[in-house]
C-alpha cells in the first residue's frame, strides 16, 4: 500500500511538470513542440487539465475544429462558445453554454443576443454582472443604446474606450448614442473612421451630422464614401439623393432615387416618403 501510495504521488508530480513544461513551451510560442508534447502526455495521461491545453495550442495554431473537440473533452465551454461565436454560429453556441451560469458564460450569452438583435435578451443576462472587461462594457453599452437607455449607453461605451480606445465600433456606436442625445458626436465619428477607413456606416453618420449643418456638399461626400464601400447601402442613396435636392442638383439626385426604387420594386419593398 505505501508502494502504491508513493508511486501515484511521484505519477501526479510528473504529471503537473509536464504540463507546466508544455505551457512554457506555448507561452514562449512553440507551438509545434507544445502541441506534440501535448499529445504524447494526453495518450499518456488524458485529463481535462491537458485536453485544455491542447485546446488551447489548437486554436492559436488555427486548428478550430479539433480545438473544439479539446475543449469539450475539458468541459471548457465558454472556449467553444468562442470559437462558434468567431465564426456566427450563434445557435450552436447559446446550445452549449444553456448549462453554465458563470460570469464569462452569461457575457458571451448576451453577446450572442446582442448579435441576433434580441436586446431585451441580453439585457437579461447582464443583470447581476459587475465586470470591468471592455467586452462587459461594450456589450452592455451598445445593448442599452438598442433598449434606449442613452445615459448609462454613453457611460459604458466611455468606459469601454477607457479600457480599450482602438475599437472603431466602440466610437461608432458612442457617437450613435451622442446623436440621439443631442451631442456633438463628429470627433467620435472621426476617431472610427481613422480606426476603420472601411466602416460604411460611420461615413453615413458623418453624412447626417454634415447634413444638420447644412454643409450638403460635404454631406454627399461622406454618403458617396458609404455607397462606394457598401453599393447595396440604400439609406446612403436616400440621404445622398435629399442633400443633392437641397444643392439645387436634380439630375444627379434623380438617379440616386431611381436606383432606390429599382432596388425596392425589385425586392418587394414599400417606397414610401423617398422624395422628401
Amino acid at each position: 500500500m505505501i508502494i502504491k501510495t508513493l508511486l501515484d504521488s511521484w505519477d501526479q508530480n510528473i504529471s503537473v511538470n509536464t504540463i507546466e513544461e508544455i505551457e512554457e513551451y506555448y507561452n514562449k510560442g512553440n507551438l509545434i513542440v507544445a502541441l506534440k508534447k501535448a499529445e504524447e502526455l494526453i495518450n499518456q495521461k488524458p485529463s481535462k487539465e491537458a485536453f485544455n491545453l491542447l485546446g488551447k495550442i489548437l486554436k492559436e495554431l488555427g486548428e478550430d475544429d479539433k480545438a473544439i473537440d479539446a475543449f469539450i473533452k475539458a468541459e471548457n465551454y465558454v472556449e467553444v462558445a468562442k470559437i462558434y461565436i468567431s465564426k456566427g454560429m450563434y445557435k450552436d453556441a447559446l446550445e452549449i453554454l444553456k448549462n453554465t451560469n458563470e460570469e464569462e458564460a452569461r457575457l458571451l450569452r448576451a453577446l450572442i443576443y446582442l448579435k441576433l438583435e434580441e436586446y431585451e435578451k441580453g439585457k437579461e443576462e447582464l443583470v447581476g454582472l459587475n465586470l470591468s472587461s471592455p467586452l462587459f462594457y461594450k456589450v452592455k453599452g451598445i445593448i442599452d443604446y438598442y433598449t434606449g437607455d442613452l445615459y448609462n449607453a454613453l457611460r459604458e461605451l466611455s468606459l469601454a474606450i477607457s479600457l480599450y480606445p482602438l475599437d472603431a465600433e466602440l466610437y461608432y456606436f458612442r457617437a450613435l448614442t451622442k446623436m440621439k442625445l443631442g451631442i456633438n458626436a463628429e470627433d467620435d465619428l472621426n476617431t472610427a473612421i481613422n480606426l476603420n477607413p472601411y466602416y460604411a456606416e460611420v461615413y453615413f453618420n458623418k453624412g447626417l451630422v454634415m447634413e444638420n449643418v447644412g454643409k450638403y456638399e460635404e454631406a454627399v461626400k461622406y454618403y458617396t464614401k458609404a455607397i462606394s464601400i457598401n453599393p447595396e447601402y440604400i439609406d446612403a442613396y436616400v440621404r445622398r439623393a435629399k442633400a443633392l435636392m437641397k444643392l439645387g442638383r436634380e439630375d444627379e439626385a434623380m438617379e440616386d432615387i431611381e436606383f432606390v426604387s429599382k432596388k425596392k420594386t425589385n425586392q418587394g419593398w414599400e417606397i414610401e416618403g423617398l422624395l422628401f
